[in-house]
């Protein structure tokens, strides 16, 4: 889905689950506008990607309408309108810093010399190359242990019950330094209801568009790359046309065969590209100590006379040596690199994801369809009274409306496999576990991992949470540290909790 829809899409979430407020849609306005839109769009298509395209258009053209009918301030629709990615400042100031880094970096180092062994020079192509080295391993890495991706919730992950509290970790939706500073700069949404519906959007429209944000912020580094080495040569050339470079290379543990070595090694893809000899150990040791850069260069060999430098001083060709390594080695490198992350942020700005699996969208599916959701519930571990669930079933009914359908199956013992389960294409598979019990990665992590494995985005995580809030009552730390563990817990295996707090 385009970033645009998202964006609407998002606004219209944080409006519909803010509390009431005078500048927004009540419920049953949001209600209407759900069949106005419905009957706008007529009989829509229900199955495969048909479907799938009619139910965007739905959530877009009903995003809209609730926006429309919202009285947004200044403040709100300044932050909605705001596309994804980087700040306009920020690609700006990584090129000049990348300028000013890479031209100080040989200005300081080499002011008057042309050094062979140039720390600064040969100390910015060993970083890009080290640099590839580790994008490439990542890169395997990444391939050998693809998973499916993973579509982060938006908050609030569960709506509140009527008449009952906020769990503890939901009670501050916004905590940190991030928050406040936001806050602070929205001073017209101060002491209003709208300063929390505007953070949880801000909140969950970067969360949606993180992939076009890294994409940017990885174009923008490698075309930093590049501009360190540009800056570096820079420095190298416009010293040049006004003094005169002393030329060569010294060194208390090198010989001169080591550093031809090294020279040729390090010089081998401009030698390739360029088709000339690598350096001789004459060569190296005529420049042994320093030498004036109008020394003449020593001749190239005929075969490789036309690709040569165009220089006939010594000091000119190894600037033109530099040149071309820096440019074979970093700059066209990470020019390329930048296009391609230009290119994934293009494509994730048109193919942004929803969690659709959550409440809210399964609750908008079955307007959309005119379909029950049906769950079906594994407990495990745990007894499961006729009060147990009747709570529940009333939990997934706040939670999917009047046509949620719930399933039962038996309950699992400790440590036993995920049984098959046949699911239906749009069903959610839950494992039911309590919250009393301390999280294992041999037991539960293991649970979590068949469920991610096997349902994918229809697999979630319920915890029963009742029981430990009630022999908890007069130690609410305690109940923070358990639902926050089970939180931590349940995201490094893929899910988001949802935490049961009513009933017996």
């Amino acid at each position: 889905m385009k970033a645009d829809a998202v964006r609407d899409i998002a606004l219209a979430h944080a409006i519909e689950t803010s509390p009431p407020h005078e500048a927004l849609p009540s419920a049953a306005r949001c209600e209407a506008i759900t069949q106005e839109v419905l009957h706008t769009l007529g009989k829509p298509a229900l199955g495969g990607k048909a479907g799938q395209a009619a139910f965007a258009q739905f959530l877009q053209l009903r995003a809209k309408r609730i926006i429309q009918a919202s009285q947004l301030p200044a403040d709100v629709r300044q932050l909605w309108q705001h596309a994804p990615g980087l700040a306009h400042w920020a690609p700006l100031a990584i090129g000049l810093l990348a300028l000013c880094l890479g031209f100080a970096s040989h200005r300081i180092t080499d002011p008057h010399r042309v050094d062979l062994m140039s720390l600064s020079l040969m100390g910015i192509v060993l970083w890009n190359l080290l640099m590839y080295t580790v994008l490439l391993l990542r890169s395997l890495l990444r391939l050998a242990r693809r998973q499916p991706a993973r579509v982060a919730p938006w908050e609030p992950t569960q709506p509140t019950p009527a008449g009952t509290a906020p769990s503890a970790a939901a009670a501050d939706e916004h905590p940190g330094w991030i928050a406040r500073l936001r806050g602070k700069a929205m001073p017209a949404l101060r002491g209003s209801g709208l300063r929390k519906m505007a953070l949880r959007f801000e909140r969950n429209w970067w969360q949606a568009s993180e992939g076009v944000r890294n994409a940017q912020w990885l174009l923008w580094l490698h075309l930093g790359a590049a501009l360190v080495a540009v800056g570096a040569l820079a420095s190298l050339w416009l010293t040049g046309l006004t003094k005169e470079y002393q030329v060569g290379w010294e060194s208390t543990f090198l010989s001169a065969p080591q550093v031809q070595h090294w020279l040729n090694l390090l010089f081998a893809p401009t030698q390739w590209l360029q088709w000339t000899t690598p350096w001789s150990l004459t060569d190296i040791q005529a420049l042994q100590g320093w030498v004036s850069s109008s020394l003449p260069a020593a001749p190239s060999a005929p075969a490789t006379q036309a690709m040569a430098a165009p220089a006939s001083g010594v000091g000119a060709r190894w600037v033109w040596a530099y040149t071309a390594l820096l440019g074979a080695t970093v700059v066209v490198p990470r020019v390329l690199l930048a296009l391609w992350q230009g290119l994934r942020a293009r494509w994730r700005s048109q193919h942004l994801q929803l969690p659709l699996n959550q409440a809210y969208f399964a609750r908008l599916q079955r307007d959309f369809g005119g379909l029950a959701t049906r769950l079906v519930l594994l407990p495990f571990s745990m007894d499961v009274t006729p009060e147990r669930r009747a709570a529940i079933d009333h939990f997934a009914t706040d939670l999917y409306g009047a046509g949620a359908h719930v399933d039962w199956l038996p309950t699992l013992a400790y440590g036993a496999a995920l049984p098959a389960v046949d699911l239906a294409p749009a069903a959610q598979a839950i494992a039911l576990i309590n919250l009393s019990a301390t999280p294992e990665a041999e037991v539960h992590g293991e649970l979590l991992a068949q469920l991610r494995s096997r349902f994918g985005a229809n697999g979630q995580l319920w915890l029963w949470a009742s029981d430990f809030a009630a022999r908890n009552a007069g130690a609410p730390r305690r109940l923070q540290e358990r639902e926050a563990l089970w939180q931590e817990f349940a995201q490094q295996h893929g899910f988001n909790a949802q935490l049961i707090t009513t009933g017996t």
